[in-house]
């Protein structure tokens, strides 16, 4: 069965049904780039551990890789990028860089060029306010200043929850959001905040999509999980990962185990069925893992 999965965040724009099926790989944002709508989360991983999953990744055909500055590791997402086109796994404009700047920073600007020499790029894909804080407004200012510049081709928020935060920095900054990235999985998804971001034109983003740290086992060994995963002969993460692309969301799993990575990026050949989905929307208890 034909699935759309994507509406575009685009008004006017369409996701690229790559496979001819209806799976989209990428979406347009209103900015009109094309962001990959799966990739690697680097949340915990430091060091060697953070640039080899990174470059395992890549390597696996991952073309999303989200860092923070808060994350201490976009040195080693830069180093690993740089081996991966150097190697010939890709070049740098196939690669959608996500990073987010603190909002309690006093110096943005400066937190942006900082950025760009970790990672070594001469421009970051997306660039997120990464929470409420004191500074918000003008984090978000001096990442409008820099798309404008050339730094940043396209801006978000992270973990804000409502429509009314959200108008605040689609109508108050002359720059609308690209992307929200929020807490979204199975057990919190958040569908009607997702379907009016999608009326504005904007894309949501799960981190967590297997609920984090302390709560993973919850959600991989769900029974409804389990048995859908068993029927396509798929892994729990492999089916949960699919229900976040069929729901609308943009989702980076992260992982330092490069089978883990490999697993979580393979899941372009089979589709969740509209009784399955329902099945799995039906887990839905509203329920939050974290408060930021």
């Amino acid at each position: 069965m034909t699935m759309t999965l994507f509406s575009s965040c685009s008004p006017g724009g369409a996701p690229s049904a790559d496979l001819g099926d209806g799976t989209p790989k990428t979406v347009v944002l209103n900015t009109g780039f094309r962001m990959p709508v799966l990739g690697l989360g680097t949340w915990t991983l430091r060091g060697e551990i953070a640039e080899t999953a990174v470059l395992e990744a890549l390597k696996a055909g991952c073309r999303l890789v989200d860092t923070a500055k808060y994350y201490g590791n976009e040195k080693e997402v830069g180093n690993a990028l740089r081996k991966a086109v150097a190697e010939g796994v890709c070049t740098r404009g196939e690669v959608f860089i996500t990073t987010k700047l603190v909002p309690w920073s006093g110096t943005p600007d400066a937190d942006i060029e900082d950025s760009l020499k970790q990672l070594g790029v001469d421009y970051i894909d997306l660039c997120l306010l990464h929470q409420h804080g004191s500074n918000d407004d003008e984090v978000y200012r001096a990442m409008v200043r820099a798309a404008k510049a050339g730094k940043i081709r396209s801006v978000g928020i992270s973990n804000f929850y409502s429509q009314k935060d959200i108008r605040h920095f689609i109508d108050d900054f002359g720059m609308p959001p690209a992307v929200v990235q929020n807490e979204n999985h199975l057990f919190y998804q958040n569908n009607s905040l997702r379907e009016w971001c999608a009326s504005q034109g904007i894309c949501v983003e799960s981190w967590y999509p297997f609920g984090g740290r302390g709560h993973a086992r919850e959600h991989l060994g769900n029974g409804t999980v389990l048995s859908i995963a068993r029927g396509h002969g798929k892994s729990a993460a492999q089916v949960i990962v699919r229900w976040h692309l069929q729901a609308g969301f943009i989702t980076v799993p992260g992982s330092g185990n490069p089978a883990h990575i490999r697993e979580n990026l393979a899941v372009w050949d089979f589709t969740l069925s509209p009784d399955e989905m329902k099945r799995l929307n039906a887990l839905d208890t509203q329920r939050r893992y974290e408060s930021w």
